[in-house]
């Protein structure tokens, strides 16, 4: 017998196909919003960081043959974390050797299916005379282990050299006299190599005291450049930089060579050669350039200066509406154009007055919400505002004025039209009449955090907080001295006795009498064994009373209580007798043993 396969109901069999196409447009759209390339990273493993394999150290010149006073740069490449290596103060250079530290680095070289850092320290020297000089090896520490340095071999010859100079970055500034905060733009170029083979630059920094530099947003390009009086391709990469601290200033470039790698986007402009095989990272720098940073003058700053560098000017200011109620927001929008960063300007901060309340619009929107908090309002408050202009040394006027308004003060009116955010009419409020009954009355109308009350109810966590330290250092007391709590509990206990054999004594009941009696004593010196009061004899109760009273009518006492108080349990028990007699001595003992506790 054959199945029918299940199928839908009519109704939604209609549906079925226009919810498909749907979803198929639905997941193009969301897998168009990411990258292609993005997608392939994210569906690919991420190589881990290679740290196990040993240290490997090199150390070379370069060049290695110069003549005497030409410059040459000795570099040892470790492959490892900068962090991670301790490094000598000085080198075991001959003393003909001016040897001086320029840089270091680092990078985070692609080998196989790992990552490896590679750490270069770079040293400039200049020889002063002919002939050959070494670098003996030495040793360095890396993760708490002794690595060593190999030897490296400098020759300085008399005769005239063909070889070319060591290679260097070329560093260009746009200018070389500037106001602290004035950002400005840097080119960091590396010229073609041999062959005109065109290499990508990493970690790109801008070495200086007082400098704050965008290294996540270099510019990368390839350009024909003059190079020497000779026009030769070159990378660039351009990064906008920023001195914080005033002063004549010495700035250099440092970067790696990395061959075809190069990170992020890149324009290029002609025909370039790219080297091929896998990338050779050397660590290069550039001649350092002077920079003169002078502080921003005093005279003529006008009020409102953020820090906006730069030449800008405002659009006229846009209020939403000039005709507004007590306690209706209105907005300010404000516009700047310029030649300079907009991207960091910084708006002015809310002014503050009596009859406005001022809230500023999150960034990176420049406006204001202004509340009219009084009728006695008819202009909106001055914002002052100013920028620095350098090229012309002198502070620009960007102050928003005052804009007159009308604020009516009356009641809101019965039927308040509501309006949309074209300002259109929309729907029609009707406000209740007044109410029948008045409502809550208050004795003053001074704010509550300004009265006197206050503050001290801002003390009760503090005071709380102390209570419950004081607490928890007697609890840890406590804890770490039982013994108190334990004789607490036996003079607790013991009054109760005491109180029981009054009343007791007032019935006339001398069977009970003589049980609390023995029972009292028995809590009495329980604390000082320490054991349960029900475990105690006589014994125990007479070792805790002094030499002296033991003997005495004190010890007498107790022996007669507590051999009658056994007798109960002997097999012919005595008849009864009249205890009650015995109420002073007892009271003696009982305050006796109380003392002790």
């Amino acid at each position: 017998m054959k199945t029918q396969p299940p199928t839908l109901p009519a109704p939604w069999q209609k549906l079925v196909l226009p919810l498909l196409l749907f979803a198929t447009v639905l997941a193009r759209a969301q897998s168009a919003d990411i990258p292609a390339a993005a997608r392939a990273m994210l569906q690919m493993r991420q190589p881990s960081v290679n740290l196990d394999t040993p240290v490997t150290v090199r150390a070379y010149f370069d060049p290695p043959l110069v003549r005497p006073g030409d410059r040459t740069f000795y570099r040892v490449e470790v492959t490892a974390n900068e962090s991670a290596i301790q490094w000598p103060a000085s080198l075991p250079a001959p003393a003909e050797l001016k040897c001086k530290a320029v840089a270091r680095g680092q990078i985070t070289s692609y080998t196989g299916n790992t990552f490896r850092p590679l750490t270069t320290f770079l040293y400039e020297l200049e020889p002063a005379a002919a002939g050959q000089f070494l670098v003996t090896n030495f040793s360095i520490t890396c993760d708490g282990q002794t690595v060593a340095v190999p030897s490296a071999t400098l020759m300085v010859v008399m005769e005239d050299l063909a070889s070319p100079p060591p290679r260097q970055l070329e560093l260009e500034v746009m200018t070389t006299n500037l106001y602290i905060g004035q950002p400005f733009q840097v080119q960091v170029r590396l010229p073609a190599g041999p062959r005109n083979q065109i290499e990508a630059l990493r970690e790109i920094k801008v070495n200086g005291q007082g400098l704050m530099t965008d290294e996540n947003a270099v510019r990368q390009s390839i350009e024909v450049v003059n190079d020497r009086g000779q026009l030769r391709p070159a990378f660039i990469g351009e990064m906008t930089v920023t001195p914080i601290e005033t002063g004549p200033q010495t700035n250099f470039a440092q970067g790696y060579t990395a061959g075809r790698e190069f990170s992020g986007p890149i324009s290029i402009h002609g025909r370039v050669s790219l080297p091929g095989g896998p990338p050779k990272f050397v660590f290069l720098i550039s001649d350092p350039i002077p920079l003169n940073v002078r502080p921003l003058p005093s005279e003529g700053e006008l009020p409102g200066f953020t820090g906006a560098m730069g030449f800008f000017y405002r659009d006229p200011p846009q209020l939403s509406t000039n005709r507004l109620r007590i306690g209706q927001p209105v907005h300010l929008q404000l516009a700047f154009h310029g030649a300079g960063d907009l991207t960091r300007l910084v708006p002015p901060a809310a002014p503050v007055s009596r009859d406005w309340q001022v809230i500023a619009d999150s960034p990176p929107a420049i406006g204001y919400t202004l509340i009219p908090l009084t009728d006695e309002a008819t202009a909106t408050p001055a914002i002052p505002f100013c920028s620095f202009d350098a090229a012309t040394g002198k502070y620009c006027d960007l102050s928003t004025p005052a804009l007159p308004v009308t604020v009516i003060g009356e009641g809101l009116p019965g039927e308040l039209a509501d309006t949309d955010q074209g300002g259109n009419a929309a729907v029609s409020l009707k406000l209740s009449g007044p109410a029948g009954v008045p409502g809550k009355s208050v004795s003053s109308l001074t704010p509550l955090q300004l009265r006197g009350w206050f503050v001290g109810i801002q003390l009760l966590p503090v005071a709380g907080l102390g209570l419950l330290w004081q607490w928890d250092r007697r609890r840890r007391y406590l804890e770490a001295h039982p013994e108190i709590v334990r004789r607490r509990r036996a003079r607790r206990e013991l009054r109760r006795k005491r109180a029981e054999l009054e009343r007791a004594v007032a019935a006339g009941d001398a069977a009970a009498f003589l049980q609390l009696a023995a029972a009292a004593m028995r809590i009495a010196v329980a604390p000082h064994y320490p054991a349960n009061p029900q475990a105690l004899v006589g014994g125990d109760v007479l070792a805790q009373l002094d030499a002296e009273a033991q003997p005495g009518r004190a010890g007498e006492t107790v022996k007669k209580l507590f051999a009658a108080a056994d007798r109960q349990f002997a097999a012919i028990p005595q008849g009864p007798a009249d205890w009650l007699e015995l109420k002073n001595d007892v009271d003696a003992v009982l305050t006796i043993l109380e003392e002790k506790l």
